[in-house]
């Protein structure tokens, strides 16, 4: 007995100390860089396999001894070891590893997918790059960040839109820009305004906004690129000019009610503005008129002279009356967000408010923006996932822009003219326009009493259901939609100085799609093969009409209603519905995770084709090998090689009704009768989907520890079967036949290189550069046809076109006409000719386009530096021709004292037979420039320029600070963007300024807004 009592004893002592010397150690694992707790986060005792996780908070707690140490590791963060050293509470932050080698990337149909098993180029972007120096258009944010992605924001002032184009156009007339997929759902991107349209007109264009100006900056998590038909071809029809996902967040597991607040406020001045004159003012040939709206006037001396208000003035100069016009603009954008939840269940609320105030006088936009998310764990096998977003926008005031828009009317004004004489815009008596001139314009007129305005409000969301089945085996079903109702009404007032008797035009339009998914998914390893499979069907249907009506000649002037109106005409585009049905599969191998091969299928019926070409499938396939394994598997020096290969087909469909021709029911007859016409373009009731097929290699690599990190991309793409409207011969009754023609092709190369050239536990600094040359050309047309024209000057003096055999893009345009001993010919009156012929004068495409980003973190401050770069490519500036013939430029100031004779020759004879002499006549310095307007090669200009195009500096509070607060993190921080030009070829305006979206207006510039830089402040703070 006492036996067996000194073995318990001894047991029990044993026992005391060996739990005596066990201790209990708790704490809480965030993210460094957001101070955000992390869940599931491996705690293991350093040297064991045993351990723990963190719960839904961050929070793990393990039994340690004395001496031993904690290991912490986490996908995407780099793993930290530390020593318990008799502590009980250890609190840790991981650092974001960004060249983790298994990143884990967004792919096409929402599928997540371990980056290095990609057989193709894709581009992630992580949300926080987005929302830190915000844009009223979120997808400007991706200028100079992504290799291959041309980014040409119109610049109409906030909230204008913006054309993205990826790996060049492979349409002729169709839309060349990608398709946009949010959280699953495709969303509709159409513009609304005439610069969102197939018309070339540059007169007066106006811009309403896209429909990813619609998305909220600070809801996104994150962006991925998909920049071809490779990597996008499961989304079918709509992706054969790529796809970019977007990813928006979700709500978070934690203690309460997370709340958050973030503020953006920048301020705007014009980037850049014409240089022009101010030694002469208004009149002509030297002499002071108040009959003419141009500068050629006498030398501006300061002597009293009549002025257009009647009285005498100082005839002055005014040298930065049109800087002075314009107003310092200002962006404010707040966003506050409410989370919670579990592990089961979590919501995410947030409500963003965009106040945005134009450079221009009265030109405004307001943004309200709401946001609801929620997702549920119902079992361990059922899951629900639901959002919907409301988004209202209304704008005042937004500008139309041309020769004949609001740009126009500032910058050609007579030097000597005070625009503050401008402001009393209106004669009381008559109700007309005052202005400097007879029949001039005033821009106070077109801001402060003439309307531009438009509401848009749009719904968009989706409820996905998930089941897991089993571990290898699960299925989602999803439905969502985007519905979009936009109004604009615009009215010229009695006594415009176009539209005397005044007039209206009061639209409304209406869109919506429906996506209704499901996918069926298969993992499964065999060993040394993991089999991955996903099957799947979708159901698209979509919707848009409008109408609108035009009325003109107000009865009472002061009255822009319907009753007012002597003239109503109301137009009406009925419900144009599509419905396009889809089903479609993938298959993944992969060996060793060293080898991995990539098959998919999907197979479209369009409801827009005819039914035997209404079935069109399309293949691809990708294969990637991590070659690192084999020549240094060690990973001494090559932590990561992989080549890649694919190749891929997708289709293109057209719109409702192409396929029947039809008559046109005549609103107003003739003489009362009942008459109907035909169309100009005749439809082929046999058309075929266009065809873009695409191969592309690679090569991406990551070197000594991670530290240096690489992406080389070639690609090649073909499109062919172009459905088109070709012009036709007047006695077939039509004038087009919209049938498919003709062959375009893209190549080009994509580089990225990057590194970190410096890491120390305080410093640290990151680099990385991206460049990308495309090159796109119009193979073949038709016979007898060697171009497309997109857009024709006014004038004629200028062509932009598709040339077969040649550019897609192509500037043509006159030149000086050479007499035979290589002088330019003059006429009679000593003012040059233009050449009868239009040449080759360059192409709007850039030859290279690139950017810069340097990311610098000291402590808890942050300074990022993005430069962007586009290389090459030609631009015609009709405004710079304006300038010029207005005698507004500054460089209309030579020549005019004296006039000039040129070193030319003068033909003396006839066309035919020519013949030549020197010429001796001297021409005015107005005839001079007049005549130098119509000669397009002086007004070709090269596009390229470098740019500070993004700059931060942020500073994260210290935990240390908050934690006795309610805080828990809070940084602020200023921002910039569109900084400064590090160079520019052209002088007067940004090169990359643009007022249309579509292939219809490219390469030209027209008294466009000028861009603007912004710079300001930013806040954050999380409760």
């Amino acid at each position: 007995m006492l036996k067996k009592l000194l073995t318990l004893m001894v047991i029990g002592t044993l026992f005391f100390v060996e739990a005596r010397s066990q201790a209990v150690v708790t704490g809480t694992v965030t993210d460094a860089s957001e101070n955000e707790p992390l869940p599931g986060v491996t705690v293991l005792i350093a040297g064991t396999g045993n351990g723990t996780i963190t719960d839904a908070g961050g929070n793990y707690k393990i039994e340690v001894r004395g001496g031993q140490q904690l290991y912490f590791s986490f996908v995407g963060y780099e793993s930290q070891t530390i020593p318990v050293d008799n502590r009980s509470v250890i609190d840790v932050q991981l650092t974001p590893d960004i060249t983790q080698l298994s990143e884990v990337v967004i792919t096409a149909l929402g599928v997540e997918r371990e980056k290095k098993a990609l057989g193709y180029s894709m581009t992630e972007v992580d949300g926080e790059e987005v929302s830190t120096v915000k844009e009223t258009n979120v997808i400007n944010s991706l200028a100079g960040r992504v290799a291959g992605v041309v980014v040409s924001p119109n610049t109409f002032g906030p909230g204008s839109s913006t054309r993205v184009i990826l790996r060049g156009n492979n349409s002729l007339t169709g839309n060349n820009q990608p398709l946009y997929v949010v959280d699953g759902i495709p969303m509709d991107n159409a513009g609304f305004g005439s610069s969102n349209s197939n018309t070339a007109s540059e007169y007066s264009r106006a811009d309403y906004g896209n429909g990813i100006a619609d998305i909220n900056p600070d809801d996104i998590a994150s962006i991925s690129v998909l920049k071809g038909p490779n990597a996008a071809a499961l989304y079918g029809s709509r992706a054969s000019n790529g796809v970019i996902l977007i990813t928006t967040k979700k709500g978070k597991a934690g203690k309460g009610l997370g709340v958050s607040f973030s503020s953006n406020v920048t301020f705007e001045d014009p980037l850049v503005l014409p240089e022009l004159q101010d030694a002469y003012g208004q009149g002509s040939q030297g002499n002071v008129e108040l009959t003419t709206g141009s500068s050629w006037g006498a030398r501006l001396d300061g002597s009293n002279r009549p002025y257009f208000t009647g009285e005498n003035k100082p005839y002055a100069s005014q040298p930065d009356n049109v800087k002075d016009f314009f107003r310092t603009g200002s962006t404010a954008i707040n966003t506050l967000s409410l989370t919670g939840g579990g592990e089961n269940a979590n919501i995410l609320f947030s409500y963003t408010n965009v106040q945005a105030n134009s450079i221009l006088p009265n030109s405004e936009i307001s943004k309200h923006n709401f946001n609801l998310r929620g997702f549920m764990n119902l079992t361990d096998k059922l899951s629900f996932d639901s959002k919907i977003t409301y988004a209202n926008v209304e704008g005042q005031n937004r500008p139309s822009l041309g020769t004949e828009g609001v740009v126009a009317n500032i910058y050609s004004i007579p030097r000597n003219i005070d625009f503050d004489d401008l402001k009393d815009f209106q004669n009381e008596v008559d109700l007309s326009v005052r202005s400097y001139t007879d029949g001039g314009a005033n821009p106070y007129w077109v801001l402060n009493h003439d309307r531009n305005d438009d509401v848009r409000n749009r719904v968009f969301g989706f409820f996905k259901v998930d089941y897991q089945f089993t571990d290898n085996f699960s299925a989602f079903a999803r439905v969502g939609g985007d519905f979009t109702d936009q109004k604009i009404e615009t009215v010229n007032q009695y006594g415009h100085w176009f539209y005397g008797s005044g007039r209206f035009n009061y639209g409304t339009s209406k869109s919506k799609e429906i996506n209704a998914d499901f996918l069926l998914s298969y993992n499964k390893n065999l060993g040394d093969i993991t089999v991955s499979a996903n099957f799947g069907g979708n159901h698209r249907y979509e919707e848009d009409e409008s109408y609108s009506i035009f009325g003109e000649g107000f009865k009472i002037p002061t009255q822009s209603t319907l009753p007012s109106a002597t003239t109503l005409i109301p137009q009406y585009s009925f419900l144009r519905p599509k419905e396009v049905n889809s089903l479609y599969g993938s298959a993944q191998l992969a060996f060793r995770e060293i080898i991995y091969l990539d098959l998919t299928a999907r197979n479209d019926w369009s409801s827009t084709l005819p039914e035997a070409n209404r079935s069109f499938f399309y293949p691809s396939a990708s294969l990637s090998v991590l070659v690192n394994e084999f020549i240094d598997s060690g990973q001494r020096i090559l932590n990561f090689t992989k080549i890649r290969a694919s190749w891929a087909q997708v289709g293109n469909d057209t719109d409702p009704f192409q396929l029947t021709n039809t008559y046109n029911l005549d609103q107003n007859g003739y003489l009362g009768r009942t008459t109907l016409s035909k169309p100009d373009t005749r439809f082929d009731a046999d058309i075929k989907p266009e065809q873009v097929s695409t191969i592309e290699f690679g090569l991406e690599w990551k070197m000594f520890g991670n530290r240096l990190f690489g992406d080389f991309t070639y690609y090649d793409i073909t499109s062919q079967d172009l459905i088109w409207a070709v012009p036709v011969s007047q006695s077939t009754g039509y004038s087009f036949f919209n049938t498919n023609v003709g062959k375009i092709t893209n190549s080009g190369v994509e580089i990225l290189i990057g590194g970190i050239p410096v890491r120390t536990p305080d410093f640290s600094w990151e680099v990385s550069a991206n460049i990308a040359h495309n090159k796109n050309k119009l193979e073949e047309l038709i016979e007898d046809l060697d171009n497309y024209t997109f857009s024709t000057t006014n004038g004629g003096s200028v062509t932009v076109r598709a040339t077969a055999g040649g550019g897609y893009g192509d500037i043509y345009g006159t030149t000086y006409m050479t007499a035979p001993n290589g002088k330019i010919v003059v006429n009679a009156d000593g003012v040059p000719v233009a050449s009868s012929e239009h040449v080759y004068l360059g192409n709007y495409q850039p030859d290279w386009i690139g950017g810069v980003t340097n990311a610098f973190s000291y402590k808890n401050l942050s300074l990022k530096l993005l430069i962007d770069a586009r290389i090459g490519g030609e631009v015609y500036s009709g405004a710079d021709a304006g300038l010029d013939a207005s005698g507004a430029s500054k460089r209309t100031l030579q020549y005019r004292e004296d006039g000039v004779v040129l070193d030319a020759m003068v033909n003396t004879g006839t066309a035919e037979e020519p013949v030549y002499v020197e010429n001796t006549t001297s021409v005015s310095a107005q005839r001079y420039f007049g005549g130098l307007t119509g000669i397009a090669s002086n007004y070709v200009y090269d596009q390229t320029n470098i740019r500070m195009r993004e700059a931060s500096l942020i500073y994260r509070l210290p935990a240390s600070l908050l934690s006795k607060t309610f805080i828990k993190t809070a940084s602020i921080g200023l921002v910039g963007r569109n900084l400064f030009f590090l160079t520019k070829k052209i002088d007067n305006f940004d090169p990359e300024s643009s007022y249309s979206t579509t292939s219809f207006g490219q390469g030209v510039l027209f008294y466009n807004l000028p861009t603007t830089r912004s710079y300001g402040f930013s806040v954050k703070i999380d409760f």
